[in-house]
């Protein structure tokens, strides 16, 4: 099947990989002959949109989940963006959601504060939060 989306750089380097997770799910949700015959076309398509949904949304989470915890961030994301001065990691991380066209992004973000400000701030926003 064609797709009509330009795959990027990282997906390209898996393309294989995809292909052999993609059989796999197949032959556990099917077996190995595929849907039984009399299966309409629109019960495969829920199928595999359901897939869709829960593949994007666990990536999305692991992703930004592994670097929001990642402690070697650039320079620029270690100052106050209003004062230009160093930060200090916050206090526990807050759940952040972030509705995207391929579902919800859902991952816990460590906050940094500024204590000449006196504000705390989300280093990705690079502004104040709350």
């Amino acid at each position: 099947m064609a797709r009509n989306k330009k795959a990027t750089p990282e997906v390209d380097k898996e393309a294989l990989y995809l292909k052999g997770v993609a059989k796999n799910l197949v032959d556990r949700i099917y077996g190995p002959k595929g849907p039984a015959w009399g299966t309409k076309f629109t019960e495969i398509e829920a199928t595999v949109a359901a897939i869709r949904e829960v593949l994007g949304e666990e990536m999305f989470e692991q992703a930004l989940s592994r670097q929001a915890a990642d402690t070697e961030r650039p320079q620029e994301y270690e100052v106050c963006p209003g004062c230009g001065r160093a930060t200090r990691p916050g206090d526990l991380p807050e759940p952040r959601r972030i509705e995207t066209g391929q579902g919800d992004a859902v991952w816990n973000e460590p906050k940094t504060r500024c204590d000449k400000c006196r504000r705390d701030f989300f280093p990705s926003e690079q502004e104040f939060g709350d």
